[in-house]
């Protein structure tokens, strides 16, 4: 055999074991960029940065919860009932407003009709950049040119990490850390854990202020926000803030942020209850729940109880904000974390 006929045959191997690839991975679709459960793997293993594009695309449904990953514990299930909905829950760990409009837009440009978004609001995303993912995403998950498919359909690493996995998962028999009932937190939820998790700030004496670069900030991300809530007004948009511990209260306090924080949060809620479209609620000053340590892993994040708990008080309409109770709201929040003694956590 010459060398031409070599080449060729070689070239044709190549060929046909990249399709051959790309067909084991078009059928397993390790991430559900198709919307594939696949009977050979009906364990997924669920990374939101890679599944949820492809959730919001494929998957059926009416609601949206969207939000960092204070929603990771939420049960979709208990969503449905409560909220009377059919929803999707689509977070992002650490996410930032873009994280939120990226999604969002997906989900919009599905087939459907989108009744309510639920979307987790906190000082994180009010301040992080608006025009950053928090983590880098990979862009042929999220874009529409179905031209870059191969850059799923012959991917290792994706094939390595999610799909060796699904399919070892599958045999093991375990079942899906699942879209629906959460992705818990590992950890110790307890006073203990929280406290050794938490390492308290200097007390400074500085004092941010609102005005400045907290502002361009907060400007940019609310028009992430409100150029959504504008371009759908047929789609109701849930905001709530969620409980952070009273050991968040006392970081800002003491890295002289707190006052510039909740203006910030005052001026968010005033400009999103401006829309007729809009209901918001607030939970940060929930004090049987934030002053619990044993709620919580480190100084924010709860356990599943506690999203059961924002599930049910949303749907009971229990801490709701207006433009008339707003800055009663917030008022009152820095009242009671200006006179709180922080010191009697720690003895």
């Amino acid at each position: 055999m010459n060398e031409k006929k070599w080449s060729l045959l070689l070239l044709s191997a190549l060929a046909l074991s990249l399709a051959a690839f790309a067909g084991i991975m078009y059928v397993l679709d390790p991430v559900l960029n198709y919307g594939t459960e696949s009977p050979l793997t009906p364990y997924y293993e669920y990374s939101t940065i890679y599944t949820n594009p492809g959730i919001a695309r494929h998957y059926t449904y009416d609601t949206v919860l969207v939000g960092t990953s204070m929603t990771q514990n939420t049960d979709v299930d208990v969503c449905d009932e409560l909220l009377d909905c059919d929803m999707v829950r689509l977070p992002y760990s650490g996410g930032t407003s873009f994280d939120m409009k990226t999604i969002l837009e997906l989900c919009f440009d599905s087939i459907n009709d989108i009744q309510t978004v639920y979307w987790e609001l906190d000082q994180f995303q009010l301040e992080a950049s608006p025009t950053e993912h928090r983590y880098p995403v990979p862009e042929y998950l999220y874009n529409s040119d179905r031209s870059d498919d191969l850059s799923y359909l012959l991917n290792l690493d994706i094939f390595y990490h999610y799909g060796v996995n699904n399919i070892l998962g599958s045999l093991r028999g375990l079942s899906s850390p699942a879209e629906r009932r959460g992705i818990s937190f590992d950890g110790d939820f307890s006073r203990e854990a929280a406290l050794a998790s938490y390492r308290r700030p200097a007390q400074s004496d500085l004092r941010r202020t609102f005005d400045g670069v907290l502002r361009e900030r907060v400007e940019g991300n609310l028009a992430n926000i409100t150029g959504l809530i504008e371009a759908h007004p047929q789609t109701e948009f849930v905001f709530f803030m969620p409980p952070f511990s009273i050991l968040y209260w006392d970081r800002e306090l003491r890295s002289g942020t707190f006052d510039s924080t909740m203006d910030a949060t005052e001026y968010a809620m005033e400009r999103l209850l401006e829309y007729g479209n809009v209901r918001l609620y607030y939970y940060q000053m929930e004090q049987d729940v934030i002053l619990n340590l044993d709620n919580y892993k480190d100084y924010s994040h709860y356990g599943s109880w506690i999203n059961d708990t924002v599930t049910a008080w949303i749907a009971e309409d229990r801490g709701r904000v207006t433009l008339e109770n707003c800055g009663d709201v917030v008022d009152q929040a820095k009242s009671f974390v200006h006179s709180f003694d922080f010191s009697a956590i720690f003895e």
